[in-house]
């Protein structure tokens, strides 16, 4: 933490809830089953690790990530989780209550889709879903999806969704355009909709559907160097100053995709984005809005 952004921070008295991160535990790198070497490899060509711990299986690792926001005056964080996490993460949720926010991922294709998605809010505690186009193969306005929405609106639980280009293995970008959802937030006005990465490539698409739908959510997560390729010239500060033109600052919430250790949280995403929104002249309110009362405010708890 830099002596400028902690000044910043104690000024401003600035609360931080990180609404986009990943609970990657032991039983998350055994579903991989990627050797670890391959898994090094990988991490090393396509993100800016170089290295990467894979957890103990007899290692507290909700206790590290508690650790961790306490470092750095983290308030609480959204993780998204596979369904290899499930019950450890619901354990998380009840031994660290508002430490967490917890999202399901869900692959609407599967037979018991919405057995599972009703199972991890009711049961488990869950506060939404997490919905992968790219990697599952399916468009959102697809009946598949929608049974998902259904129980979203009968839950009154958010669906956040990773459009555009991913770091994963076999993607399909053909599932990857944030207006496919369009429909969706049409026919479920009542439902929280949020893309991540403000839609990782898919910016065009993401700010034309932030503009139209008065329910979709954009998070800021993610390194986005994504801004590097799209065909245009443009940096992370422009892209964040159009989607402020474009929506305003009350359906914009901030995020760093922290996930693996020993990177651990990424201060460093938290450091650059809160200082393009100050060069933008976002007022302190609505910073306050951007780093945490927007995600209380979805989760019905502002």
């Amino acid at each position: 933490m830099s002596k400028e952004t902690q000044k910043l921070h104690e000024q401003l008295n600035l609360k931080v809830i990180d609404s986009h991160s990943h609970y990657l535990s032991y039983a998350t790198f055994q579903s991989w089953q990627v050797s670890s070497t391959a898994l090094q490899r990988r991490i090393r060509t396509r993100t800016d690790m170089t290295k990467v711990d894979v957890p103990n299986p007899d290692e507290d690792f909700a206790q590290r990530w508690v650790k961790e926001l306490d470092r750095y005056g983290i308030s609480r964080i959204g993780m998204m989780v596979g369904p290899e996490t499930w019950q450890e993460f619901a354990d998380a949720l009840k031994r660290f209550p508002n430490r967490f926010y917890g999202y399901a991922n869900i692959n609407p294709l599967l037979p018991d889709a919405e057995d599972q998605a009703r199972y991890v809010i009711r049961e488990l505690g869950f506060h939404g879903y997490k919905l992968y186009p790219v990697l599952n193969n399916f468009h959102t306005y697809n009946e598949e999806a929608y049974k998902i929405y259904q129980v979203a609106d009968e839950l009154r639980v958010p669906v956040l969704h990773h459009f555009g280009i991913s770091i994963g293995a076999g993607v399909n970008l053909r599932y990857g355009n944030p207006l496919d959802l369009q429909p969706a937030a049409r026919d479920f006005p009542n439902v929280k909709f949020g893309i991540a990465h403000l839609g990782a490539g898919m910016f065009r698409e993401a700010l034309l559907l932030f503009y139209q739908q008065d329910n979709i959510y954009v998070d800021t997560s993610g390194s986005n160097v994504w801004v590097r390729y799209i065909p245009y010239p443009s940096t992370l500060k422009g892209v964040i100053q159009k989607t402020l033109e474009a929506g305003g600052p009350e359906r914009i919430l901030f995020g760093t995709d922290s996930s693996m250790f020993p990177r651990g949280f990424r201060y460093d995403i938290l450091e650059n984005q809160l200082r393009i929104f100050k060069d933008l002249n976002v007022s302190d309110d609505d910073l306050q809005k951007i780093f945490s009362e927007n995600i209380l405010c979805i989760m019905g708890e502002k």
